[in-house]
C-alpha cells in the first residue's frame, strides 16, 4: 500500500463531461459523482470511421520515428478483443488512447491511463469518449461503446497529477442490450505482483509509425523503476499506447489474462517508444475499481 499524504482525497469520482476544473477541495472521505449530459446515441453517431481515422494521439514521445534497439519482437496486429482504442475530444482536437475491459460486478468497466481522461496541468477533461474493442484500420468488429458519463480517477491525480496514480476507470453504456464484458470478455485485475513479471502489452500506436492503423503487442519482463513505478522494454510504443494493459498469463486463445498495470505514470508512460512505464497497482487502484463498480 502506498504511504503518502492523502491531500484532498484518495478517491474521487468525477464526471468527464461537465466539470470545468478539478474538485481538489473534496473532503478526504467523500466520493463525488457528477451527472453527465453525454448522450450515447449522439456519441455513437459522432464517431464515424472517418473521424476515428483522423484522430491523433497525445503524449510526450518523439514526433519523429526513432530506430528501435535490438530486443523483443513486436507483433503487428497482435490485438485482443478485450483491448481497444479509446476515442475522445479534448480542446479542439480529436484523439485516441488505448483502454481495456476489466472484470467487474457490473460488467461495464474499462481501464486506461488517468491522463487519457483528465489533464491535471490544464484542468481539462476528455469528452465524447467511446471505446472500440478490437479496432483495426476502421474495422469495429464489436461495435462502438460510449462511456456512460462517469470516469473514476484518484483525487491526487486530479489535484496535482501524481504519476503513481496515473490510471482511471470508466463505465460503458450497454450496446444492443448487452454489457461489454458479456460481449468480449475481460482481463482480471491483480495487485502487488512484484517487479519481475512476464507481461504482454497491447496497444494502439500513432498511425504515422504503424501504418496498419491497428494494435501491436510485445512480451517482456517488467523491471523496477521506483517504489511505485514499473518499466517494460520493447520498441514501437509511440503515443497512442497510453492506457495499454500490462497482462500476465496472457492466453492467445482467450485473448485475456491478468492485468497488473496500464501504460502511463512516469513521463506519461515513457519519453521514448522503446521504454514504457506503468504505475504499480496496489490498494489505491483496487479501491478505485470498487468505486467505479457501484
Amino acid at each position: 500500500m502506498k504511504i503518502r499524504p492523502l491531500l484532498h482525497g484518495a478517491l474521487l469520482s468525477a464526471s468527464l463531461f461537465s466539470l470545468a476544473a478539478p474538485a481538489a477541495a473534496a473532503d478526504t472521505h467523500t466520493v463525488r459523482a457528477v451527472s453527465s449530459d453525454q448522450d450515447a446515441a449522439r456519441v455513437t453517431a459522432y464517431w464515424t470511421v472517418a473521424r476515428m481515422a483522423a484522430a491523433t494521439p497525445e503524449g510526450p514521445r518523439p514526433s519523429g520515428k526513432t530506430p528501435d534497439p535490438a530486443g523483443p519482437s513486436l507483433a503487428a496486429n497482435g490485438g485482443s478483443r478485450v483491448v481497444g482504442a479509446l476515442f475522445y475530444n479534448k480542446g479542439h482536437g480529436i484523439h485516441f488512447c488505448t483502454a481495456s475491459v476489466v472484470h467487474s460486478y457490473t460488467k461495464n468497466i474499462i481501464l486506461t491511463a488517468g491522463h487519457c481522461l483528465y489533464d491535471p496541468h490544464h484542468h481539462t477533461f476528455s469528452t465524447n469518449l467511446a471505446f472500440v474493442p478490437g479496432y483495426n484500420n476502421g474495422s469495429r468488429p464489436y461495435g462502438v461503446w460510449p462511456v456512460h458519463g462517469k470516469g473514476f480517477l484518484d483525487g491526487r491525480w486530479l489535484s496535482h497529477g501524481d504519476i503513481d496514480l496515473d490510471f482511471g476507470f470508466a463505465r460503458l453504456d450497454k450496446v444492443g442490450g448487452r454489457h461489454i464484458e458479456d460481449r468480449v470478455g475481460a482481463n482480471t485485475m491483480r495487485a502487488t505482483q512484484g517487479f519481475h513479471r512476464w507481461v504482454t502489452v497491447i496497444g494502439y500506436p500513432d498511425k504515422k509509425y504503424h501504418h496498419a492503423d491497428g494494435p501491436i503487442s510485445c512480451s517482456n519482463w517488467t523491471f523496477k523503476h521506483s517504489t511505485f513505478q514499473q518499466g517494460f522494454d520493447c520498441g514501437g510504443y509511440y503515443n497512442g499506447t497510453s492506457g495499454s494493459p500490462w497482462v500476465m498469463n496472457y492466453n492467445k486463445h482467450t485473448q485475456k489474462g491478468i492485468v497488473i498495470g496500464t501504460l502511463g505514470g512516469f513521463q506519461q508512460g515513457g519519453a521514448t517508444p522503446s521504454r514504457s512505464y506503468s504505475a504499480v497497482f496496489d490498494s489505491d487502484a483496487f479501491n478505485l475499481l470498487v468505486k467505479a463498480d457501484h
